[in-house]
C-alpha cells in the first residue's frame, strides 16, 4: 500500500479560472487526520540565553534582527550583549553622536559584531537602546525609560536635505553622510528637543519611522524641496491629533492609529486652490490603518482628501472599511472627471473591516470597482475595529468603474464570523466581477488552508442558475507563492 493511501490523502487540482492554465494543487485533509503536524523537540530553544546571544553575535546584522520575530523569548536576545554606558541625558546624546562618528562599516565574518549598538543607563529613569545598522541606519529606543508624567507635546522635525550650494561648496559633516534610515521609538517630551536637534544633521535621510510616542499631540515634518525622504511610517501614537507635512518626494506613507487631522504646506497656495485634484503625493505604497476610529470629532474636516488624491498610482494599499462612506465616497461624487479617481496601478489591497454577525460588503464592492488591475485581495474582519452605522443603501456613483477584475487571482479571508459569511462574500465577488479567483480562508491546521470550491453542500439544493460552494480543508503547495502576506501585515 502506497504512502498516499496510508495517509488517506487525495491530491487534485482546482482551477482558479475555468479555461485558464493557472491552477492550485492541494492535498485533501480528512477529518481527524493529524497529518504529522506535531512539532519535533526544539533543541535550540533549550539553550541558555547567554549561549544563544553569543551565537547571534556572529550573524550579519539583518539576520540577527530577524531572530527577534521567532518568539517572545527571542525578541531582545540579539541586543543582550550590548555594552552599557552611564550618564545624564545630555551625555547620552553626546555618546550617540560620538558613536555615529566613530562607527565603521567594516565587519569581519569571523568576529562577533557586538558593535551594532549600546545601552545608555540613565539611572532611575531607565536606559536608552541605540542601534546602528551597517547600511547607514539608526534606531533609538526609549521604551525602557520611565515616564512618570508623560506630558503632551508638539514635535517639529527639520529633515531638509542639503542645498545645491552646500553640496558643491561645503563639505557635509560625517554625521550627515551616515544616517539614511531613522527609527524613533517611544520618544517623550523629555527627549523630543534633543532628538530634533540631532535630526537636523541627517541631511541624507531617506526613511523615517516614528513609533509609540506617548503624549505626542502634533507632528510637523519640514522636508523641503531638497529632502531625500521617500518613506514615512507613523505607528501607534495614540494621542496624535494632527500631522503637518512639507514633503515633496514621498513614495511610501504608512500610518497605523486613529484618524487624525492632515495638513500639507501646498494647501495654502493659489495653485492648489485652482487645481485641487492635482496636488497630492505620488505614492506607490500606502497604509491607512484607521481601525481604531477617529481622533478628531469632525471627520469631514480632517484633510484626508488632500492625501488621498495622490494615491491613484499606489501599488500596495491598506484601507479601513469604515472610512469609505464618510471620506472616500464623497470624493467620488465630487470628482470633476469620471476617469480621475481610479487605482489603475493597484495590485494588492488589504481591506480591514468590522462584522459582528453579518459582513456588509457594499463599501468593499464599490471600492473594488475602482481597481481594474487588482491581483491579490486580503480581507480582515477585526472585532475591535471601528464600526460606523451605514446610512446609505446604495453606493452608486456616476463614475467610470470596472465590471470585471480580470487579473484577480487570489482572495484571502481572515476573522469572518462564520463560514456562511465567507461563502456569501466569495459568491458575490464572483457574481459582481465575473471572475473565478482562488478564495482562501484561515485553517486551524499548520501549513494548511481552507479553499472555497464549487460543490454542493450536504442536504442542500442549489437555486436554479446558481452554483453552490463549500470550503474544504487542504494542504496548499507553494501557498506563499500563490498568496503571500500583504506587504503591511508584517509591520
Amino acid at each position: 500500500m502506497g504512502k498516499k493511501k496510508r495517509n488517506g490523502l487525495q491530491k487534485q487540482k482546482i482551477d482558479s479560472n475555468p479555461g485558464s492554465s493557472w491552477s492550485i494543487a492541494i492535498l485533501h485533509v480528512p477529518k481527524g487526520l493529524d497529518l504529522d503536524l506535531q512539532r519535533n523537540e526544539d533543541i535550540i530553544s533549550s539553550m541558555h540565553d547567554d549561549i544563544l546571544s553569543h551565537v547571534i553575535s556572529f550573524l550579519p546584522f539583518k539576520s540577527a534582527v530577524q531572530t527577534s520575530f521567532l518568539s517572545t523569548r527571542w525578541k531582545d536576545l540579539w541586543k543582550r550583549n550590548f555594552p552599557e554606558r552611564k550618564g545624564t541625558i545630555d551625555e547620552a546624546f553626546a555618546a550617540i553622536s560620538s558613536f555615529l562618528h566613530g562607527y565603521s562599516d567594516s565587519y569581519s565574518g569571523r568576529q562577533p559584531t557586538v558593535n551594532w549598538g549600546f545601552k545608555f543607563n540613565l539611572g532611575k529613569l531607565g536606559f536608552i537602546t541605540v542601534t546602528a545598522e551597517p547600511d547607514k541606519a539608526l534606531h533609538l529606543d526609549f521604551s525602557n525609560v520611565k515616564h512618570e508624567f508623560p506630558w503632551r507635546f508638539d514635535w517639529f522635525l527639520d529633515i531638509s536635505g542639503l542645498s545645491y550650494r552646500t553640496w558643491f561648496y561645503q563639505k557635509p559633516s560625517s554625521l550627515s553622510v551616515k544616517v539614511k534610515t531613522l527609527h524613533l521609538k517611544s520618544v517623550s517630551s523629555t527627549f523630543s528637543r534633543a532628538v530634533s536637534s540631532m535630526v537636523t544633521n541627517f541631511k541624507f535621510l531617506e526613511s523615517l519611522t516614528v513609533e509609540n510616542c506617548q503624549g505626542l499631540r502634533s507632528l510637523k515634518l519640514d522636508a523641503g524641496a531638497n529632502s531625500r525622504l521617500k518613506r514615512l511610517t507613523i505607528l501607534d501614537c495614540q494621542q496624535l491629533e494632527s500631522l503637518h507635512l512639507d514633503v515633496y518626494s514621498l513614495q511610501s506613507f504608512r500610518f497605523r492609529g486613529k484618524l487624525l487631522s492632515f495638513q500639507r504646506s501646498y494647501a495654502n497656495s493659489p495653485w492648489s486652490r485652482d487645481w485641487p485634484w492635482f496636488c497630492g503625493f505620488h505614492l506607490e505604497d500606502a497604509m491607512l490603518d484607521f481601525r481604531q476610529g477617529p481622533q478628531c470629532s469632525k471627520i469631514g474636516s480632517s484633510g484626508f482628501s488632500s492625501f488621498f488624491r495622490g494615491y491613484k498610482d499606489v501599488k500596495s494599499l491598506t484601507l479601513s472599511g469604515w472610512i469609505f462612506e464618510p471620506l472616500v465616497y464623497p470624493m467620488l461624487q465630487s470628482h470633476p472627471y469620471p476617469w480621475g479617481l481610479k487605482f489603475n496601478s493597484l495590485i494588492e489591497l488589504w481591506w480591514i473591516d468590522h462584522a459582528k454577525e453579518r459582513f456588509n460588503s457594499d463599501a468593499l464592492i464599490s471600492f473594488l470597482k475602482l481597481c481594474p488591475r487588482l491581483i491579490r485581495l486580503y480581507i480582515t474582519i477585526d472585532p475591535k475595529s471601528c464600526r460606523r452605522a451605514n446610512t446609505m443603501t446604495n453606493y452608486s456613483v456616476q463614475v467610470a468603474s470596472v465590471s470585471r477584475l480580470e487579473d484577480l487571482k487570489v482572495v484571502k479571508l481572515e476573522g469572518f464570523p462564520n463560514e456562511k459569511e465567507e461563502i456569501m462574500l466569495g459568491k458575490r465577488l464572483k457574481q459582481e466581477f465575473h471572475v473565478e479567483p482562488v478564495i482562501i480562508a484561515k485553517s486551524n491546521y499548520l501549513n494548511c488552508a481552507r479553499v472555497m470550491v464549487k460543490a454542493p453542500a450536504a442536504n442542500e439544493q442549489p437555486k436554479q442558475g446558481e452554483d453552490s460552494y463549500k470550503f474544504i480543508e487542504a494542504r496548499v503547495e507553494h501557498l506563499y507563492g500563490l498568496g503571500p502576506k500583504h506587504l503591511h501585515m508584517c509591520i
